[in-house]
């Protein structure tokens, strides 16, 4: 691939993966957001963060995937801003609760995929299964961890006085439930792009061959 059509390729896939957060968040619909029940839910919003790093950062490093963590913060702001949902929600007005730790979920992400990726004959479908899976954890971490340095007195009154690991403990459901329907996802994903690449490069051999 030339490097005007890989920056372009790169250009398309950040486009598209900034468009499907704006899609998933969208209210009134929130597809983003599965029902488990009458007060509980979880999001699979920032998996096209995850979906930049696995894609495109090979191509373009850190950038692309930042840029992606970027828009998903940005649209969380200001969904909170237009159409706070619950009690937690206004506190993500402020950019250091909705915006860094998207951005900082990029970093994470990029860096277990730089990782796992120099273990010899590791296949990028379980690579993406370790790194969606632990990557969605450190997000609720990130998050939450966010709400306390920044909203310290208003998230405790939120949340009852609870503190931070109280806080954790409570999540931690839904946290592992996100992170498995994000390993789930982004293994399929990278499964099938991975077979597409390959079928591909099977094709072009064979025009090569006489």
């Amino acid at each position: 691939m030339s490097r005007i059509a890989s920056r372009n390729r790169t250009i398309a896939l950040t486009g598209a993966l900034c468009a499907l957060v704006v899609i998933l968040g969208m209210p009134p619909v929130h597809l983003g957001m599965i029902p488990l029940g009458p007060n509980a839910s979880i999001t699979i919003m920032h998996i096209p963060v995850l979906l930049a790093v696995m894609l495109i950062a090979h191509v373009s490093g850190l950038v692309s995937s930042v840029i992606v963590g970027a828009a998903f913060g940005i649209f969380s702001l200001m969904l909170a801003a237009i159409s706070p949902t619950g009690a937690l929600d206004p506190l993500f007005v402020n950019p250091g609760v909705s915006v860094l730790p998207r951005m900082m979920l990029a970093v994470v992400a990029w860096l277990l995929w730089k990782l796992i990726n120099l273990i010899p004959h590791m296949p990028k479908p379980i690579s993406a299964v370790i790194v969606a899976f632990v990557s969605t954890l450190m997000h609720t971490c990130l998050v939450i961890g966010a709400l306390y340095v920044f909203t310290f007195s208003n998230v405790r009154d939120a949340m009852g006085g609870l503190g931070y690991i109280a806080v954790m403990a409570l999540l931690l459901p839904n946290a592992l439930l996100e992170a498995l329907a994000a390993a789930i996802v982004c293994a399929a994903v990278i499964g099938a792009t991975n077979a597409a690449s390959g079928k591909k490069s099977k094709l072009s051999q064979e025009k090569i061959e006489p």
